[in-house]
């Protein structure tokens, strides 16, 4: 029972180290001016941790047309088909929960690789987006005003029930109805949206709340942009490409296992049945959860 104990503190601390890598969180870094940051938290202005989360997860239900529901209960198939996988590889109640833990991110993971389709064509029309914001704003001086016009516009030949909210719709019901504090809601927008270059455009638009003479700077951001679309495909062709190898390569590590139960008995009694043999395995586990999420990151474009 403490071995399993052991195994479970294992896995819970690689899933936060994982998360923290992830969600670039960094509880060592030191902050040049800690009460101007505390300030702009209590303020709302800027994103506490678990809005980030919140917003990461609700932009990826917008892209993959998943809803909570469904993915808690992907969640609980994974654990589910993990154990039952567990037991049939090890024999062993300890290992295969460890498995079913290690396996837990899974609906994640497909639903990232899953929304790379979608978001690539979201940002596809991104720039004609930001371009025509930047262009009103530039006239009215009005960021908010901007974003009505850009909504009313691209709302204007949709009937209502076929609209989709976009989240520069939510964007505008926000201040208008929610929390009229302008720099909180940029921050929102950005983290709604996953591309580089629409988060500079972001923290310029910040910027110019502050001081409109900035307003100029938006219009070479949108110019990169047009530049590094090209880009785009390239990078969501090399994401299936790795991970189909990973898939690949994890597949043909585990199943040595099933492989050496039908092979040589006593070496499969030794990998599942002794301690040392339960730790590789435990080892080998959390190695092929570490290199998922690393992956997850390694395939993130660069413009995102």
């Amino acid at each position: 029972m403490n071995g399993i104990d052991f195994s479970l503190i294992l896995v819970f601390m690689l899933v936060s180290l994982a998360l923290i890598l992830l969600f670039k969180l960094n509880p060592f870094a030191l902050e040049q001016n800690l009460l101007k940051k505390r300030r702009l938290v209590l303020a709302g202005t800027k994103l506490n941790i678990t809005e980030r989360i919140a917003i990461h997860f609700a932009t990826l239900f917008r892209q993959t047309r998943c809803t909570r529901k469904k993915f808690i209960i992907m969640v609980l198939v994974s654990a589910a088909g993990g154990f039952v996988t567990g037991i049939l590889l090890f024999g062993s109640t300890g290992l295969a929960a460890v498995m079913a833990s290690c396996v837990l991110p899974a609906p994640y993971f497909y639903l990232v690789v899953k929304s790379s389709t979608a978001a690539r064509e979201e940002i596809e029309g991104l720039e004609n987006s930001m371009s025509i914001i930047t262009n009103a704003y530039a006239g009215n001086d009005d960021i908010i005003k901007a974003m009505e016009l850009y909504v009313e516009e691209k709302n204007r030949y949709i009937p209502v029930h076929l609209r989709i909210p976009s989240p520069f719709d939510e964007f505008v019901s926000e201040i208008r109805l929610l929390n009229p504090n302008v720099e909180h809601g940029l921050y929102r927008l950005s983290a709604k949206i996953k591309n580089r270059y629409f988060s500079e455009w972001t923290k310029t638009l910040i910027l110019c709340h502050q001081d409109r003479r900035l307003k100029f700077a938006l219009f070479p951001i949108i110019k990169a942009m047009n530049d590094a679309k090209s880009m785009q495909v390239e990078s969501d062709g090399m994401m299936v490409r790795v991970w189909r190898d990973y898939l690949m390569t994890a597949g043909l590590m585990f199943s040595i296992i099933p492989l050496m139960r039908f092979s040589n008995a006593e070496w499969f009694f030794l990998l599942t049945q002794t301690g040392i043999g339960k730790l590789l395995i435990i080892l080998m586990l959390l190695t092929a959860l570490g290199t998922a999420f690393y992956v997850l990151r390694a395939t993130k474009p660069s413009n995102r």
